[in-house]
């Protein structure tokens, strides 16, 4: 095994608990909304997070991908404190800008005025949050984002939880608690983590330059693909849609968080990796192994979560939120499908990536967005909820197959059919399996039953992977000492 591979599986676990914690912070602030908000009230906290992440990738998202691009040519020629401080000076203008235009979208949204600052603030915290986290990570130091996750997660389970109990339906409240708990991990960062030198509000213009000419284009993707991806819930509102917003975006948020506990640590580890061995080169079979393995992973947990959710997904969302938000199986496995595929993108599109091809694949987004828009305007005043999830998956298969087809002569990551076929056809037996012992076993075969007979078959599934078992050897290994 080659060293780039071991520091893949070596971040991605120290990694892990750094996406683990906003996972269960998220589980247990969708846990918290779902009972102390109504399905309309939901909607609206829908909106103004879907209106903030959409700012957020505007303005921040492709400036963390140029930090981390261009750190490593920052360490060859000492000038680390100087691109700290002018990017950081240049996020903050951006923030500037950005913020205006949250403002004017909330207020067009009907949102009122306090709501929308309280919005800003988590819009600040989560972009300077996050600014810092790409310089820790082009560092590979994983312990301040650790102690910062960890801060800011658990001050956001503390109030939302006081908000649920002492607070219902008081959608202020909380939201102004999710920015508190921002601020106060981007305060530990900036005391403990970094140290910025701004002694002037003048950018370097020749860093700006090049920040911008690379950044840019990652810039129209971000805000493009995101667009895509949750600005169905702009235009729901926009359209007055309420029936089933709620269920659709409280499933989503909750299956974003979980799938990232798996998703993000291993795409945060393998980034900067990919990108090093692209620049060392004569490494394009390492990194299309590595983008390999990792896409089978994606698709393994794909394939057992819709399983899981087809058996048993309806009685666990009754557990964890209620009965109100229910969606229907068939629907969130169509909205599992489109997370993962959207992941399995994010490596694909790394052959545009290591080639400086990212205008490319901002035009495909745009492409993509602009039409999501189009189909949007004609399919939710007809068919609401249930045409934003198909529109939704669409793109994200649109996105993949268009990048897939400008990618492949660069790297090409070989998952063979026979293990596409293998693990759906586990799944299919899971589920056909399940529904022999319901209709054999009918009084007998309970949900309890269904649910634990579930899990036990994913996790054979899951245990059959060599992947997965490579994944966690690590882990194995040190429990054995």
């Amino acid at each position: 095994m080659s060293s780039d591979q071991q520091a893949i599986k070596s971040d991605a676990l120290k990694y892990l608990p750094v996406k683990v914690l906003p996972a269960i912070s998220g589980l247990l602030t969708i846990y918290f909304l779902t009972r102390s908000l109504n399905t309309a009230t939901y909607a609206v906290y829908s909106f103004l997070f879907a209106a903030v992440l959409l700012s957020i990738q505007l303005s921040a998202g492709w400036l963390n991908s140029a930090v981390i691009y261009f750190y490593p040519e920052a360490v060859q020629s000492n000038e680390t404190d100087k691109l700290r401080s002018n990017v950081s000076l240049l996020q903050f203008y951006l923030f500037l800008v950005v913020a205006v235009v949250l403002g004017l979208v909330c207020y067009l949204g009907g949102i009122a005025f306090s709501l929308t600052i309280a919005g800003i603030t988590v819009m600040f915290g989560q972009i300077f949050i996050n600014l810092m986290y790409s310089f820790l990570q082009a560092e590979r130091k994983v312990y301040y984002q650790l102690i910062s996750t960890t801060i800011q997660s658990l001050f956001q389970i503390v109030f939302v939880f006081i908000c649920y109990k002492f607070f219902p339906q008081n959608l202020l409240m909380i939201v102004s608690g999710i920015a508190l708990s921002y601020v106060i991990a981007l305060v530990y960062l900036r005391v403990f983590a970094m140290s910025l030198k701004m002694n002037r509000l003048k950018i370097d213009m020749e860093i700006a330059k090049k920040v911008l000419h690379y950044g840019l284009p990652i810039c129209v993707w971000f805000f493009a693909s995101q667009f895509y991806t949750i600005g169905d819930r702009i235009l729901l509102k926009y359209f007055k849609i309420v029936e089933g917003v709620g269920n659709y975006t409280s499933f989503r948020d909750l299956a974003v968080g979980l799938s990232g506990f798996l998703t993000m640590p291993l795409l945060l580890a393998a980034h900067p990796v990919i990108m090093n061995m692209w620049k060392e080169g004569n490494q394009v079979r390492q990194i299309e192994q590595l983008m390999a393995q990792n896409i089978r992973i994606l698709l393994l947990f794909l394939v057992t979560s819709c399983s899981f959710m087809f058996v048993a997904g309806e009685w666990l969302m009754v557990k964890l939120v209620s009965a109100e938000y229910l969606l229907e199986a068939p629907y969130m496995c169509i909205i599992l499908m489109s997370i993962f595929i959207g992941a399995i993108g994010m490596y694909i599109h790394k052959a545009l990536e290591v080639t400086h091809r990212t205008l490319l694949m901002g035009k495909i987004a745009v492409c993509i967005a602009i039409s999501s828009f189009i189909i949007n305007l004609w399919v939710l005043p007809r068919f609401g909820v249930n045409g934003a999830i198909i529109v939704n998956l669409a793109c994200h298969i649109c996105y993949l197959v268009v990048v897939y087809n400008f990618s492949y002569r660069i790297l090409k990551p070989k998952v063979s059919f026979s293990f596409v076929l293998r693990i759906f056809a586990y799944a299919l037996l899971v589920i056909l399996l399940d529904q022999a012992l319901l209709f054999g076993l009918k009084p007998y075969y309970t949900e309890t039953f269904r649910f634990l007979y579930v899990i036990l078959s994913c996790m054979l599934i899951l245990y059959k992977s060599e992947d997965i078992r490579s994944l966690l050897a690590p882990i194995i290994n040190r429990l054995a000492k």
